[in-house]
């Protein structure tokens, strides 16, 4: 149990439910750590993951923040929102891979959604991650974590927004904040009203004395209709037609 007043504080308003320090959830044997910013505190990104290393590692003055995809240090710490003005997304990737091969501690990547300039690139880089640390709403942290077994715990926690440290306590997540976290892209489904006729550079459509014109039309075909003999085909041999009265077929037995 912690003993500082922001834990035991949140620890009475949460009816005496385990309070623990996040980093002490999120730094453990995970080597890739993503951090999914929704409210827009990339300001303090460095001093954030300062504050965890400080407090697992007692390692002050760390991580070091990548400018250059070049080295990976013990602690490096990407924040994507700045890198993507240098680099493309396939560099971002590949440096991730990098760093995983090498004998590094953690590797942070800080994602701010709302600065994403290609949404693929969050999807992607959670699915390369061992930790993900998503700040959904000023009170509320989702931590999912992958095991080197296979597992994935995926759980949801309660801080104190006033604290510098982020202490936590597990609560359910609700229906609302669901919502919150993955707001579904809403579809227009009213039928469309555009009329065809415009989407052309012709016109396609007539007008009424067009249409009585076309109604009163009689094709060739249609002729029929008006003589005696109806659908009968009738043939007039020409001059030159070698017309033969015996049956060709006769030998056939037919």
């Amino acid at each position: 149990m912690l003993e500082t007043n922001s834990s035991m504080a949140l620890y009475r308003r949460t009816n005496h439910k385990r309070v623990e320090l996040l980093s002490s959830l999120a730094l453990t044997q995970q080597k890739v750590i993503v951090i999914v910013d929704l409210l827009g505190i990339e300001p303090n990104a460095h001093t954030i993951v300062s504050r965890w290393v400080n407090e697992q590692k007692s390692k002050e003055g760390l991580p070091q923040e990548i400018s250059i995809l070049e080295e990976c240090p013990e602690y490096p710490l990407m924040i994507v929102s700045r890198l993507e003005r240098r680099y493309v997304p396939s560099q971002l990737f590949k440096y991730i891979a990098k760093c995983k091969r090498y004998n590094l501690t953690h590797l942070f990547v800080w994602i701010t959604v709302a600065k994403l300039q290609h949404s693929f690139v969050l999807p992607y880089i959670e699915h390369m991650a061992d930790t993900v640390i998503t700040f959904e709403d000023r009170e509320h942290i989702a931590l999912l974590v992958k095991k080197s077994t296979g597992s994935i715990t995926n759980r949801y926690y309660q801080f104190d927004p006033s604290q510098e440290q982020i202490a936590v306590v597990e609560v359910k997540r609700t229906s609302d904040a669901r919502k919150t976290a993955t707001t579904p892209v809403t579809l227009d489904t009213t039928p469309s009203t555009v009329n065809p006729a415009s989407l052309g550079t012709f016109k396609i459509d007539l007008r009424e004395e067009e249409v009585a014109a076309r109604d009163a039309l009689t094709l060739p075909f249609e002729f029929y209709k008006n003589t005696p003999d109806g659908g009968k085909i009738l043939y007039h041999p020409d001059a030159d037609d070698d017309l033969d009265e015996e049956d060709p077929d006769d030998d056939l037995l037919i």
